[in-house]
């Protein structure tokens, strides 16, 4: 078959979206600035060694499958849907669905949305295994932190921005939004007209229409549909220190990865290794946080979360530390997939296809050598 599929390419630059005319075989350029595009690729995977389960206990043990009944099934091995170049700056970050029932984290036929951390872009990728992905030689996008990703009930895209460079040279900070079928994009919650200001805008969750954002600088805020922000907690236990766990994470990432259920909202604190859980109260306040989980050795760099919603269970990507793992409500830590090829893996989701769900992970290679590990989108089997 060589059917054109007309997959849209966000790009946060100027606020407009390029359209990305790709075969379903894969083949396809998006449109770029300078014309060009940097070509994803497949890898079989027959080439991807099994990645071994763990356990550990509270005392950072590790135990085989065998000795512990906990332990999770090991993950397949995984295949990238696409491969990126790092050398050119495409570390992948965000990730979403777009399409039908693709909320909660939980999408059933909707096509994975990937954000460019560093390349102020947000692009989509073909469910048949990959599509190109445009590249801007703007010099000022390099200055930007793309990163979390999210969608309202309309369908809309919201996208976290942190940028380390003044408007209009860089997209300004805060959160971005975009129409369901493509268009131009436009600032929906500036992150100047919030004190304290939303300057790193990272992990996205809505409750009901409320957008909550996981402020890495240790701030969760809450954003109505008018796009007005106000601090939902600012508790000690999300602030970030990049002395934590020994300069583990080279970064000050406190807040991170959200996701909430009937009545909680659940952090991860990246410098730390801390999974945390805030009640909401009857009035939709913020309760005091419990910490569930803090270990820098089961749990340090700890970045995007989903809930599984076969058993209430979280799936964690360890960026520092090349790892995904479950974790309890308990806080009994599993490691479901450690090594190659994850690399600096950030955000999870779980979504289906066909007749069976699948584990995605971005792998961004944020905390890897430039040549170790590929960036892109990861898909395990997922029991």
């Amino acid at each position: 078959m060589n059917a054109k599929l007309l997959v849209p390419v966000t790009t946060l630059l100027g606020g407009a979206l390029l359209l990305c005319a790709c075969n379903d075989n894969g083949a396809g350029a998006s449109a770029t600035n300078d014309g060009s595009a940097a070509e994803a690729s497949i890898v079989d995977a027959a080439s991807m060694p099994t990645m071994e389960a763990q356990t550990t206990d509270a005392s950072g043990t590790a135990s085989s499958l065998a000795q512990d009944a906990q332990a999770d099934t090991a993950l397949t091995t995984p295949v990238f849907l696409s491969m990126l170049d790092k050398s050119k700056g495409q570390l992948v970050e965000g990730l979403w669905e777009v399409g039908p029932a693709a909320v909660e984290g939980i999408g059933t036929t909707g096509t994975p949305v990937v954000s460019l951390a560093t390349m102020g872009e947000v692009v989509t990728v073909t469910e048949d295994g990959g599509t190109d992905f445009g590249v801007t030689g703007d010099a000022g996008a390099q200055m930007t932190y793309t990163l979390g990703i999210t969608t309202d009930a309309t369908g809309s895209v919201y996208v976290g921005v942190a940028a380390a460079g003044p408007p209009p040279d860089v997209p300004a900070p805060g959160i971005w939004k975009f129409p369901p079928d493509g268009g131009a994009g436009t600032v929906f919650s500036l992150g100047s007209a919030v004190t304290p200001a939303m300057g790193f805008a990272n992990g996205l969750d809505f409750i009901g229409t409320d957008l909550f954002v996981a402020d890495s600088e240790g701030v969760i805020y809450k954003i109505d549909t008018a796009g007005t922000a106000a601090v939902w907690s600012s508790d000690r236990l999300l602030a970030a220190d990049q002395t934590a766990c020994g300069g583990m994470v080279p970064l000050a990432i406190g807040a991170n990865g959200i996701v909430h259920d009937a009545n909680n909202v659940y952090v991860t604190n990246t410098d730390f290794g801390r999974l945390i859980r805030i009640p909401m109260a009857a009035d939709g306040s913020a309760g005091a946080p419990v910490v569930i989980k803090e270990d820098c050795a089961t749990l340090g760099g700890a970045d995007g979360l989903v809930i599984d919603p076969t058993d209430g269970t979280f799936v964690v990507a360890l960026n520092i530390q090349n790892r995904l793992v479950r974790v309890t409500p308990t806080g009994t830590v599993t490691v479901l997939a450690s090594g190659t090829p994850l690399a600096s893996p950030a955000s999870v989701l779980i979504d289906k296809a066909g007749d069976h769900r699948r584990l995605l992970v971005t792998n961004s290679t944020f905390f890897t050598a430039a040549d170790a590990g590929s960036p892109g989108l990861l898909a395990y089997s997922f029991p």
